[in-house]
């Protein structure tokens, strides 16, 4: 097939991805897979995206079957070629001389090293053995050899580059691969980074946005707007998740101006957008209305409703609106299969903060909340925490004297990171509503305590760190700064290796992102970070170790920032 026919085609197919019609773009892609590289890339995206959303082992088979089937496609259209073990170990990626390659052999090149990348991630994501996680890496870094190449080529080639729509395909795919690989890499977990180190990778976030934009100011090419939804993602969820880093809305804001209504009924679409109202000034009626719609405008991947539903039941949670959130929650347990402890545990605490009893006469949700206490953890540190607190809630539920769980709702947003949702200060009442109910709460849970003579030490620190942690939503930086001091003067052996260990480490974090906040001093937020680092064995220290490897990044950013 034309080379130029091949890319029209694909870009129709993956367009038709982003409007939901879904089982049409694939069957288009599958068509030619057998002759195209553009058709059999596209294929093996969508397989990808099918099986990392259903986690079927089907679908994970069927699509590194069809990805190496294009692999093996795509090597005939290259030029001279390298063994992998070769590109593992070319430190400064590719020496080809590009400049002798046809268009074709360029192209092939850059859908080479693209599904090399889409197999790497699914191999990543879906072995958790440690040879799965080596070839994924070690493919992580013949791929990113290639990109190095092409980049270096791309930018020699500045004087004599055409205009033609073969080139602007190509100069489209080399700065969204190039782009993605810097925000990727420097996006990745310590525990990994020493590894990627080891391979000659290194990520810079900066120039990796930079490439991004780029790509997608190339309008009409086939890679433009991915680059879009790339952008988007990284700034409205991955930042918003971290919560190091100040969300760039006004980033955002350009980029849904220049999709200018393209794929505005898609599901990816909506769902970004929704975020984006509810960061960018709190409109949070806006962004539930955009969650729904995006719920509604399709029904193949209901992993994009579960979507929808989590920031739904968080959302209410922070309205207080119990019964909501309940309905959200019992809708993921019935549905889901990511995550079961933590939707049983979600749906638990909202159906126990309600009171007004409507969720509890519901029978499907009591059917829920009664099957919630025989749920078996999966071995996820997040999930064996709400299976134990559970089950200890149930133990005790007949008992007029049991001392009831703290705030766990709030607790469990906090350690899923749902409190990105309130970033760059979008919704201070929001947040007064939330700082209100929470010192009400425990003034009515220290009385409780009190008369039976419980040892309330450890949810006292729990309130305090809830109540620091609005008090930063609102911009009240010096006041949350000594509570969080508070709470790390407070340490003792018991209380740091009890249920709320995690409270120390993200204390210090905490700590020193206020700090980054009122205070220029570097030397403080290095000495915080590196005491966080040194906690252990709490529960989710991969995640905090993520946002502690966030915030060192960021130190490292504005050094290299005032240097030059």
């Amino acid at each position: 097939m034309d080379l130029l026919k091949s890319i029209d085609e694909s870009k129709l197919s993956l367009n038709l991805f982003l409007e939901n019609r879904f089982d049409l773009a694939e069957k288009k892609l599958a068509k030619f897979v057998d002759c195209s590289i553009y058709h059999s890339l596209g294929n093996g995206l969508l397989l990808m995206i099918r099986a990392l959303m259903s986690f079927e082992r089907a679908d994970i088979d069927k699509a590194i079957e069809a990805i190496d089937s294009g692999l093996s496609l795509i090597q005939q259209f290259r030029g001279k070629q390298y063994r992998t073990i070769e590109l593992i170990f070319r430190m400064k990626g590719y020496n080809n001389n590009f400049c002798d390659y046809t268009e074709e052999q360029l192209h092939a090149e850059l859908c080479y090293a693209e599904m090399i990348m889409i197999r790497a991630i699914l191999c990543l994501l879906s072995d958790e053995t440690l040879t799965g996680k080596i070839g994924g890496l070690l493919r992580i870094r013949s791929c990113f050899s290639i990109y190095s190449g092409l980049y270096r080529f791309l930018k020699e080639s500045e004087d004599s580059r055409n205009n033609s729509l073969l080139w602007q395909e190509f100069e489209a795919g080399v700065c969204f691969g190039f782009g993605l690989f810097n925000l990727l890499l420097a996006s990745i977990p310590a525990k990994l980074e020493i590894f990627l180190q080891l391979a000659g990778l290194n990520g810079d976030k900066e120039k990796g946005i930079s490439e991004l934009i780029k790509c997608s100011k190339f309008d009409g090419t086939l890679r433009s707007p991915f680059a879009s939804f790339s952008i988007l993602f990284y700034q409205l969820v991955v930042i918003a998740l971290i919560g190091v880093e100040r969300i760039d809305l006004g980033l955002c804001e350009r980029i849904f101006t220049k999709l200018n209504g393209k794929y505005s009924k898609g599901a990816i679409i909506l769902f970004l957008r929704a975020r984006y109202c509810l960061l960018n000034g709190g409109h949070i009626d806006e962004s539930v209305q955009l969650y729904w719609r995006s719920i509604r405008s399709q029904s193949e991947y209901k992993q994009f409703h579960h979507i929808c539903h989590w920031e739904l039941a968080v959302t209410n949670i922070f309205l207080l609106h119990w019964a909501r959130a309940a309905w959200h929650a019992n809708k993921l347990y019935e549905e889901s299969r990511w995550s079961k402890s933590i939707y049983a545990y979600l749906l638990a605490v909202c159906i126990e903060a309600d009171k007004t009893g409507d969720m509890s006469k519901n029978q499907s949700t009591r059917k829920s909340y009664k099957n919630s206490w025989q749920v078996n953890p999966n071995g996820k540190i997040c999930e064996k925490r709400a299976l134990r607190r559970l089950q200890m809630n149930n133990n005790n539920k007949d008992s007029e004297e049991t001392q009831k769980l703290f705030l766990p709702q709030f607790e469990l947003i906090y350690l899923c990171s749902g409190f990105g949702l309130l970033n760059n200060y979008c919704c201070p009442w929001i947040v007064r509503l939330l700082l209100e109910f929470i010192d009400k709460e425990w003034e009515v849970f220290n009385k409780g305590a009190t008369k039976f003579n419980n040892c309330v030490k450890a949810e006292q620190l729990l309130w305090l760190f809830l109540r620091a942690i609005c008090l930063g939503k609102m911009g009240e930086f010096h006041e949350s700064f000594g509570i969080f001091q508070k709470i790390i003067r407070s340490e003792s052996p018991a209380l740091r290796y009890g249920q709320y260990g995690y409270l120390f480490p993200c204390a210090h974090l905490e700590l020193a992102l206020i700090l980054d906040e009122i205070n220029p001093s570097e030397l403080k937020k290095v000495v915080l970070l590196d005491k966080a680092l040194a906690y252990k064995g709490y529960g989710l220290e991969t995640r905090t170790r993520l946002r502690i490897h966030s915030a060192m990044n960021k130190l490292e950013e504005g050094r290299k920032y005032r240097k030059n």
